[in-house]
């Protein structure tokens, strides 16, 4: 499994996998029961994200493209195969990373052909941001929607408007950042590097904090509902908390191979990841005392 989304009510989650399925299951269903399969990517899934009303969701893939798939939270039980209800196409190679804009409009996609582009909501392409020089490994947008963030492997992490226009480059690191989750409030943001590191910065551009723990790339970044706390996940199998202000708060093992994404559920007391040992996991937090407790499900 490589990618994985929480549901903005947390009734399911969809994760992707090598073979090019999505699968969808609701959170309180056991892990061993069966998953709904959205079928039509011809490579791997590298990312999800799912509509802020819940009811369609968007997947990145090795073959290119971006799907859009229709979902009916009536209809978590169903197993019956689904196929996507538009494919974007337009990037000339594997695409890493999509987004989803907060009022669901529009959507954001990274790709290994050094562009993002953006997307309305029915699969026509609105812009092509260029500037970064090489893949773009993810992308995210701000709470608001007025701005997105890319990284690339040119280690530059780039701030646009919602339009297309530049508004900040962040340099000054040493490794490609492979995942981006910006705060609720949309003052700062994180990034996964290959470094070993989580780095912290405010959108003006000033660096917060550096998190060091990781014995490995770190793939995957997530921050928490209310922004106090954000959970990380990389090569070394590991997934860790932070406090916001960059204190390791906890370490969850369990994963036997290098956990590739993580996402944190809307009330923050669910986190869900996704390893190369090809399975999921669930994980219980106290998140009132910001994951002292966890126990796997």
């Amino acid at each position: 499994m490589c990618a994985v989304a929480i549901a903005p009510d947390g009734t399911y989650y969809a994760s992707g996998a090598r073979d090019g399925f999505v699968y969808l299951k609701a959170t309180d269903k056991p892990l061993t029961a069966p998953s709904r399969s959205f079928i039509g990517h011809r490579g791997t899934v590298k990312k999800i994200a799912i509509a802020p009303d819940g009811t369609w969701m968007a997947s990145a893939s090795e073959d290119g493209t971006v799907r859009l798939w229709e979902i009916d939270p009536a209809g978590l039980g169903r197993t019956d195969p689904a196929a996507a209800s538009a494919v974007l196409t337009g990037h000339t190679s594997g695409v890493r990373g999509v987004a989803i804009s907060p009022d669901g409009t529009w959507l954001a996609s990274a790709s290994e052909d050094g562009t993002v582009r953006l997307w309305n909501a029915d699969g026509t392409e609105r812009a092509v941001l260029t500037g970064h020089d090489g893949t773009v490994f993810t992308v995210a947008i701000s709470p608001d929607g007025a701005w997105l963030a890319s990284a690339s492997r040119d280690h530059t992490v780039r701030l646009w408007n919602a339009d297309g226009t530049e508004r900040a480059v962040l340099t000054g690191h040493d490794g490609t950042a492979y995942s981006i989750a910006i705060s609720p409030d949309g003052t700062w943001l994180a990034a996964a590097f290959s470094d070993h590191t989580v780095r912290l910065w405010n959108i003006d551009g000033t660096e917060r904090a550096v998190l060091t723990g990781h014995d490995g790339t770190v793939f995957a970044v997530a921050i928490s509902p209310d922004g106090a706390w954000l959970m990380s996940a990389g090569y070394d199998r590991t997934i860790r908390m932070w406090g916001a202000d960059g204190t390791e708060l906890d370490v969850l093992t369990g994963h036997a191979e290098e956990v590739f994404d993580v996402a944190i559920g809307p009330k923050g007391s669910r986190v869900v990841s996704v390893s190369d040992d090809a399975s999921v996991r669930v994980w219980w937090t106290a998140a009132a005392e910001l994951g002292i407790t966890v126990t796997i499900t």
